[in-house]
């Protein structure tokens, strides 16, 4: 923020960008500042969550312009901006004249036009193969959003592994498959396959672009399945009706429990 510049943006630009942060104009609210004092002031006026919300935002925006140039003090910088998203305060309880203490998580706003943003955004990338590593990229980071403690894709002696998350205190594998075809029930098949591989407790979840065919979600209605679907639309509805992904993630492996379906109809809109 040398100059007194805030990255590349014009003034305004970063007035934009501060209002995805914020619900009103840094420049009305520090008149006559300019935009490194500006955003100097909002990080010592407002809370921890806001605060955290700005420093990640601005390292998403530095990385997808490569501004970043691998500077170790970007990464420290977006784990101090996760820290400070997350962060949680403790709320004093008095009751019958005694005082305890809980922990409450802070919330915080998600932005989900950036969600559908992105996701609109893997269709500008040059190769199929391509668009699947940028839709891996995009499901780890709307994880994260989320709080679901994603882990990058990794690979073990017998299989690759496109990701996992947390979803109370079950550990979650991912699939992703970016394909504009329908999905047979190969690549469900060998998914579950996977999973067989793994603890008893561990679920999966197939994420698609594409449709999974009727076949292949008949066929696995008495295979005692671990794994459910997610398309690429549920997320674009999740962004219209701004509906927390934990709950529909929840209501999908409910639903795989009590009736042995990996597809779950989930009617976004009235959640």
């Amino acid at each position: 923020m040398g100059g007194g510049y805030f990255l590349d943006f014009t003034n305004r630009e970063f007035d934009e960008f501060m209002k995805d942060v914020v619900n009103y104009s840094v420049y009305d609210k520090y008149p006559g500042l300019s935009k490194a004092k500006i955003f100097r002031a909002f990080c010592q006026d407002n809370e921890e969550r806001f605060v955290g919300k700005a420093i990640i935002l601005a390292i998403n925006y530095m990385k997808e312009k490569g501004l970043d140039k691998g500077d170790i003090k970007v990464d420290k910088l977006y784990e101090l901006g996760k820290e400070l998203l997350g962060k949680q305060i403790t709320k004093r309880i008095v009751k019958e004249n005694s005082v305890s203490t809980k922990i409450i998580p802070k919330t915080f706003n998600i932005d989900y036009n950036q969600i559908a943003t992105r996701l609109l955004d893997i269709e500008n990338e040059s190769t199929q193969q391509l668009k699947g590593y940028a839709f891996e990229r995009f499901i780890f980071w709307m994880f994260e959003l989320f709080g679901l403690d994603p882990k990058a894709p990794y690979k073990t002696e017998t299989d690759q592994i496109d990701g996992s998350f947390k979803l109370g205190d079950s550990t979650v594998l991912i699939e992703t498959k970016y394909h504009q075809n329908i999905i047979d029930k190969t690549d469900l098949v060998l998914f579950q396959d996977k999973l067989e591989h793994k603890s008893n407790h561990t679920r999966g979840l197939f994420i698609s672009y594409s449709e999974v065919s009727n076949n292949a979600i008949s066929y696995f209605s008495n295979q005692s399945p671990r794994i459910t679907i997610m398309y690429a639309s549920e997320i674009f509805q999740l962004c219209q009706y701004h509906v927390n992904l934990v709950k529909i993630l929840t209501m999908k492996f409910r639903y795989l429990d009590e009736t042995g379906c990996i597809w779950c109809p989930v009617d976004i809109s009235s959640i």
